[in-house]
């Protein structure tokens, strides 16, 4: 055999599993698809018996472990539990003990693998929510796979199994910072449960070096939202060193601080780290007091861009604001007069200047803002 024909026959079977290739890529899908068809098929018909058993209880079937490793009727039982309250809870209980559900999911989450199976097992158990799964999630706070532990913390924070938030924060420093965001999550599910574990954690670990979970826990309060950490946040204003964490408290405060976090934010804001100034600048935006403007106002100066810009937006969100950054309009300083352009287009000022020019009717201040938009060099005289 020549190399020509070497040639062609080496093309022949390349063509010839290319083709074979195609064809089980389409019979792959077509199969996927009839078994995704299926899968819905089944869903409905389950979604229907437990909707006629909640409605009428005890017309349910005897269920068998079929149905209990069907993952639609899993799927089913996962959408009625997360849209049914009171009673129908309840009911619902009784027909996942009928089918054996919870032991099965439990069986497959003890096993070594396959791991799909066992990450199936611990997904439905979170969904579901039943405290009887409780202790097992709680020992597979611990397991090997990241999703798995991911997984039982959600489940513990659905069920409002209050002694896993110890068992969570006692790793959350431990955890990559993947896993420790997915606790987090967890964690802010729990609401007003978890804000003195967090507190408490808060105050040991930020003496450390290491402050591995600290902003986290931090931003956990800020997502709860629980304004009575607020006394505690900022007495740890003038204790925390670690950047991170002080801009996380910084933050926190402008969502649950209140007045009472004036003082040590009036503190930051002369703070040497223009990270610290932005941040605090916002965050008295969002406590909302007009008494802080005055600071606000020597923030336009600021040598750091994001401070006057944060300064200036603040100043535009108090009531009086506004009028500062007309008057920052007319500084010799072209930074400022920048910041405050900026902030006054932001909120709508610049449109309004524009309509009132058309009109005939623009005052000195909006002559002042659109001609430092059209000559943003020039100073007013």
């Amino acid at each position: 055999m020549n190399d020509l024909e070497l040639a062609v026959l080496a093309v022949t079977i390349a063509f010839a599993l290319g083709a074979l290739l195609l064809v089980a890529t389409v019979i792959l899908k077509l199969l996927h698809r009839h078994r995704m068809q299926a899968h819905e098929a089944r869903r409905a018909r389950y979604l229907v018996m437990l909707s006629t058993h909640l409605a009428s209880p005890g017309s349910i079937p005897e269920l068998s472990l079929k149905e209990a490793e069907d993952d639609a009727f899993i799927d089913a039982v996962i959408d009625v539990r997360n849209t049914v309250i009171g009673p129908s809870v309840d009911a619902l209980d009784g027909i996942i003990d009928k089918s054996g559900l919870i032991k099965l999911q439990e069986a497959r989450l003890r096993a070594r693998w396959p791991l799909a199976k066992r990450l199936r097992a611990v997904v439905s158990l979170a969904e579901i929510g039943d405290s009887r799964a409780s202790r097992l999630l709680m020992h597979h706070l611990s397991d090997p796979e990241p999703e798995i532990r991911v997984q039982c913390a959600r489940g513990l924070a659905r069920m409002r199994h209050t002694p896993a938030i110890d068992s969570i924060l006692n790793r959350f420093s431990t955890e990559s910072p993947w896993v420790r965001s997915r606790f987090a999550e967890a964690l802010a599910l729990f609401g007003r449960d978890a804000v003195w574990p967090l507190t408490a954690f808060i105050r040991v670990n930020h003496r450390y070096r290491d402050t591995k979970g600290v902003p986290e826990a931090v931003r956990v309060l800020e997502r709860i939202g629980d304004s009575e950490v607020g006394p505690a946040l900022s007495e740890l204003l003038y204790t925390v060193e670690d950047i991170e964490v002080r801009l996380a408290i910084i933050e926190a405060l402008g969502e649950v601080g209140g007045p009472l976090s004036l003082r040590p934010l009036r503190r930051t804001f002369l703070s040497d780290d223009w990270r610290v100034r932005a941040k605090t600048a916002r965050a008295f935006a969002e406590i909302g007091d007009p008494s802080v403007m005055p600071i606000l106002a020597t923030g336009l100066a600021d040598p750091s861009w994001w401070t006057r810009r944060n300064s200036a937006a603040a100043l535009a969100a108090l009531p009086g604001g506004i009028d500062l950054l007309y008057q920052a309009m007319r500084s010799p300083d072209r930074f400022a007069r920048d910041a405050a352009a900026e902030a006054l287009a932001d909120c709508g000022e610049l449109i309004a200047a524009r309509d009132r020019l058309e009109k005939g009717e623009a005052t000195e201040r909006d002559h002042d803002l659109i001609g430092h938009m059209e000559e943003p060099g020039l100073v007013p005289a």
